[in-house]
């Protein structure tokens, strides 16, 4: 089990022999901050394994990297930082990699891994409405299965959007999106911000999911 400290040292061909010939890379001494404690309200490791991660999604893809990494809930994590670090709303081979890590997540959790609920995307109080609560907390879970949300994906993916639906079929996981083209079924999404009413929806759809 390589710990960060030794993979920060490895130059890239160590690494590429690492990821050609290692059928698990679990990751030791590593830890997270998450984005309602960070200064900068970023969720970050502790240590950079981005070249490690880059590496792992050319060989094997998004859900190998996560199987690679050991398949728990800091192999998530890993994988999602790295793609958010790289996400932009009409990136289509990001976008991809997370319907690909969503999928993955769902596994995880028919396997009887628990809710990851990292606070992920964060935004403190506002002296514009008249609560005291954070104006954005969002966990990992509920960033993670949102990218599931059929009216997002037909927004990102446009004329791709089709293919994203049969693959979400395909693994199972047709119920999140509903019926194609009725927006008011399917897991309603739930981003975190405070003016948002669909966190009981959505988290209720979960519990019948995943039983």
């Amino acid at each position: 089990m390589p710990s960060v400290q030794a993979l920060s040292k490895m130059n890239s061909k160590a690494l590429a022999n690492l990821i050609d010939n290692a059928s698990s890379i679990p990751v030791t001494g590593i830890s997270f901050v998450t984005a309602d404690t960070a200064a900068d309200h970023k969720f970050e490791p502790t240590a950079n394994v981005d070249p490690l991660i880059t590496g792992l999604i050319a060989a094997r893809g998004v859900a190998g990297t996560v199987n690679a990494l050991g398949g728990n809930a800091d192999a998530f994590r890993l994988v999602w930082d790295f793609l958010d670090d790289h996400y932009t709303y009409y990136n289509t081979g990001v976008n991809h990699g997370f319907i690909d890590l969503a999928i993955a997540y769902g596994d995880y959790l028919k396997d009887g891994g628990s809710e990851i609920l990292d606070v992920v995307k964060y935004a403190p109080d506002s002296a514009t409405d008249d609560n005291t609560l954070p104006d954005r907390l969002q966990t990992m879970h509920d960033n993670i299965l949102g990218n599931l949300h059929e009216a997002s994906i037909d927004d990102k993916f446009g004329a791709l959007a089709g293919d994203i639906f049969h693959q979400i079929q395909d693994a199972g996981y047709g119920a999140f999106l509903g019926v194609i083209g009725d927006l008011s079924d399917g897991r309603a999404y739930y981003g975190g911000n405070d003016t948002e009413t669909t966190a009981a929806a959505a988290h209720a759809f979960d519990q019948n999911f995943f039983p």
